[in-house]
């Protein structure tokens, strides 16, 4: 599954898909029924250089406050809004609401990574402490813990998924 985004730009509304095409960090971005090959790269400064097939595109973010962005392509400014629309398909986490509120009950990673193993299951009564699911971030293994006593009424996750900090792992009632 691709990542998808909603984006607002000059009061028009965009489907924007990203599709990470290898490990060099080319991309392919799909904006309506067009399709792009970018390679973003980090500059010392903090800008980004964004090649495409035809040229280099410097760009800077300006201002950055939750979902609305500031940015100056290539020296002329430009703002916009975005939303990460998430399909379910099994096994990809649900997210936390576009507020940003999390569910009651809700376990969630303190940092993305890649779920690998998951120690429970739907109806599985848990004990407060237990250990739920292994996270790999950063080349750690990181155990992830229920807040409380309960029962796990949902899995979210599959080995090998990979989750961001907003993303429902397992819901613990």
């Amino acid at each position: 599954m691709s990542p998808e985004y909603e984006v607002k730009l000059a009061d028009r509304g965009y489907t924007v898909e990203v599709r990470r095409l290898d490990e060099g960090g080319l991309l392919i971005v799909k904006l309506g029924s067009q399709s792009f090959t970018l390679k973003p790269m980090l500059n010392d400064d903090g800008s980004w250089t964004v090649s495409d097939t035809a040229a280099n595109h410097s760009v800077k973010i300006l201002k950055k406050a939750g979902s609305k962005v500031s940015v100056e392509v290539n020296g002329q400014a430009c703002d916009f809004e975005w939303v990460r629309v998430r399909k379910q398909d099994e096994g990809t986490p649900k997210t936390t609401s576009a507020s940003g509120s999390r569910v009651t009950g809700g376990v969630y990673p303190p940092m993305p990574g890649k779920i690998s193993e998951i120690l429970v299951k739907p109806g599985d009564e848990v004990k407060s402490g237990q250990t739920l699911c292994i996270l790999e971030a950063m080349k750690m293994f990181n155990e992830l813990k229920s807040p409380s006593e309960g029962t796990v009424k949902e899995v979210h996750i599959k080995a090998g998924s990979s989750v961001t900090q907003s993303s429902l792992l397992i819901l613990i009632e």
